[in-house]
């Protein structure tokens, strides 16, 4: 075991190396993009950041979330209705709304803990469904369909947010993507591989899919809460768009699943594509072509685009 230390040490200062270079990097695009891209940029920190807590659940486990929103949602909401109606302090709001998503998604997952397959996913679905219902028809306290706004943001101007959410990224990245190296990380991948015989071998399962199940819920906390003061105003439609679900995922499945870096790239893919789309393909045919263009990478690439690119860099060495 020892004679191992000085080759994992080695390893970890080079991949150290890489995370440091390539945040390096992106901290200069504010220097060469126009302030409109920027904002552009800064969305798909967010999404990155939803589709790597949406991975570390789904993408590990195998379990497939239609959900993920519901964690947006008792987040966002959380902090925005302590300001609205308690006047809560911004720096206390923000913090328990992360609280409550962990605590909600520790609550989500307790009843499908003995469910798998699409009945999982149906039952996921079904909890996102109702608690968007729910917060539309609490409109006294909620604003309804038309939400809340006047509540205070974190930054204020593209550059600041972008730094913001870039090390926001970074942090939430390095994180999940660790995890998902040790022991722990393992054993959530053997859960996907074949649940039963991780049970057979003594580990208890239910355990680490609650733990993954918690560190994807404080991550999408995390998110949602920068995310909705960053917009500066709240209604179903921030959070609870299924659009933003389908963004999350693809980024997720084009990008590689169970890996983070892959929805971390993906997201960044897709909102680019987006984007550049909005000129050329207006109105439906800009979320045709975006749809067409995810079809076409997912059939060449169906293991994701992080999986192409680690193989063509043990090609070269």
């Amino acid at each position: 075991m020892g004679g191992n230390k000085p080759v994992r040490e080695t390893a970890l200062k080079k991949i150290a190396l890489r995370w440091i270079i390539a945040f390096a990097v992106m901290s200069l695009l504010p220097f060469f993009v126009p302030h409109g891209w920027l904002r552009v940029l800064i969305i798909a920190n967010f999404l990155a950041i939803f589709a790597m807590s949406w991975d570390i659940m789904s993408g590990y486990t195998g379990y497939i979330s239609f959900g993920h929103n519901f964690l947006l949602g008792i987040s966002a909401y959380a902090s925005v209705l302590l300001i609205h109606h308690f006047d809560v302090p911004l720096y206390l709001s923000m913090p328990i709304g992360v609280l409550i998503a962990a605590v909600g998604g520790v609550g989500f997952v307790l009843p499908t803990l003995r469910v798998r397959g699409p009945y999982f996913t149906l039952f996921t679905l079904g909890l996102f469904i109702l608690f968007e219902r729910i917060m539309i028809t609490l409109g006294p306290i909620t604003g309804g369909t038309r939400g809340l706004f006047g509540f205070p943001t974190v930054l204020k101007g593209a550059v600041p947010n972008f730094y913001l959410t870039l090390v926001l990224v970074f942090a939430v990245a390095f994180a999940l993507w660790y995890l998902g190296q040790t022991d722990f990380g393992r054993v959530l991948n053997a859960i996907r591989l074949d649940e039963d015989v991780v049970e057979n071998s003594g580990l208890d399962t239910t355990r680490f899919k609650l733990l993954s199940f918690l560190m994807s819920s404080i991550a999408a906390g995390i998110g949602a809460v920068f995310f909705i003061h960053y917009l500066g105003a709240l209604c179903p439609r921030s959070v609870f768009a299924v659009f933003l679900l389908l963004n999350i995922i693809i980024a997720s499945v084009i990008g590689g699943m169970g890996t983070i870096i892959g929805p971390f790239m993906g997201a960044y893919i897709i909102t680019i594509i987006l984007e550049g789309l909005r000129a050329v393909a207006p109105g439906p045919w800009r979320i045709a072509t975006y749809a067409a263009i995810g079809l076409i990478i997912f059939i060449l690439r169906p293991r994701g685009i992080f999986f192409e690119i680690q193989r063509l860099f043990r090609r070269r060495r």
